[in-house]
């Protein structure tokens, strides 16, 4: 009884994760990857927001160039942390150094708010790594240097 559960409840948490898209979304090929397991993701927060199927292939270190792709090289579903992902982080770090909020509240929002959206530890990593960054650039811009030559 307790094992179709938990199939059911890791399948239903699996499939609401946004970054993963709506079944809908995938392709039959693309769902078949996901069930095995065969799921890659990328931080590239200067790209758009995407999913694609790779196939891995090997790099010659010598050359650094990319070998040719074997026909039968695994195939994975790529999933790409990109500009779409990284701008409402950003955001979100910009309002709360704008609401003084301090780093470490800064940062616990910012991990909640990531994981309640993507349910998946390396995505919600990248919207806390964006919206720190922001936080902290948008801290940096609100303090003005001090004018050595002025008087007070």
């Amino acid at each position: 009884m307790r094992q179709p559960l938990a199939v059911f409840l890791i399948a239903t948490v699996f499939l609401l994760s946004p970054h993963r898209g709506n079944a809908d979304s995938l392709t039959k090929e693309e769902q078949a990857l996901i069930k095995k397991n065969m799921v890659m993701e990328m931080y590239k927060p200067d790209e758009h927001s995407r999913h694609f199927i790779a196939h891995i292939s090997k790099t010659d270190p010598r050359t650094e160039g990319t070998k040719k792709v074997a026909k039968d090289s695994p195939a994975v579903v790529c999933f790409v942390f990109g500009m779409e992902d990284a701008q409402p982080a950003r955001d979100e770090g910009h309002s709360m150094a704008e609401c003084k909020y301090t780093p470490q509240q800064a940062h616990e929002f910012l991990f909640a708010e990531g994981w309640d959206k993507y349910h998946d530890r390396f995505f919600t990593r990248c919207y806390v790594q964006e919206g720190e960054n922001a936080y902290n650039e948008a801290i940096n811009s609100q303090h003005k240097p001090i004018d050595p030559t002025s008087t007070s």
